[in-house]
């Protein structure tokens, strides 16, 4: 089971929340490029926007997941959020989850969400310590090109809608190993480039 790093299952039913369930909720807008940290564990709802959720060590970052309205993410103080548009977001501390817990819908929307990051989370751990890097390239764009449906002479087309930087931060690699393989594996016509950010994998 390929849990998506771009497309998460979102909690849409905000309707499903009675007025005591929001009055729990602190509700906050964000800019584009504002970052949330959190000395304790957050609970975030996205509920509108885009973001990114990421680990950082010092100055490498790991991009876990992107995230769009209706995601549900929780922040710690290993993570960071960074808004990649003007958002806003629903968040409640962890102590004070509890009392969401009465309402079976939403609590189902919370567990579900957990589980995918947990198996989400298990993949990357998987591809990183099992896999060569030039695997790991050609498992993230097959991935990708399976959530894009698009097809090229009965080949998968990927458009890649970012840098190689954010490629690397995805892999959890060196920007210049990244590219090196990147180069090699349209080198060798594993990848073949069809238009600006487009690649068809054979």
């Amino acid at each position: 089971m390929n849990i998506s790093r771009f497309d998460q299952d979102n909690y849409a039913d905000f309707e499903l929340l009675s007025s005591e369930d929001l009055a729990l909720f602190r509700q906050i807008k964000y800019n584009k490029s504002e970052l949330v940290y959190a000395q304790n564990i957050k609970f975030i709802i996205l509920k509108s926007g885009h973001a990114k959720l990421s680990y950082i060590s010092g100055i490498n970052e790991f991009i876990i997941n992107f995230i769009s309205k209706g995601s549900i993410v929780l922040v710690d103080k290993d993570s960071v959020l960074e808004f990649l548009s003007d958002s806003e977001t629903m968040e409640l501390n962890l102590c004070d989850i509890k009392e969401l817990f009465e309402n079976e819908k939403f609590s189902m929307a919370m567990i579900n969400s957990l589980i995918r990051t947990t198996i989400m989370t298990r993949q990357i751990v998987t591809d990183i310590v099992f896999g060569s890097l030039e695997s790991r390239i050609i498992n993230f764009l097959d991935n990708l090109a399976n959530e894009q449906h698009t097809m090229v002479r009965d080949k998968k087309l990927v458009e890649i809608p970012f840098s190689i930087a954010t490629l690397s931060n995805l892999l959890g690699a060196q920007r210049q190993s990244v590219s090196t393989i990147f180069n090699k594996l349209i080198k060798s016509g594993k990848l073949s480039k069809y238009g600006k950010n487009s690649y068809i994998i054979s």
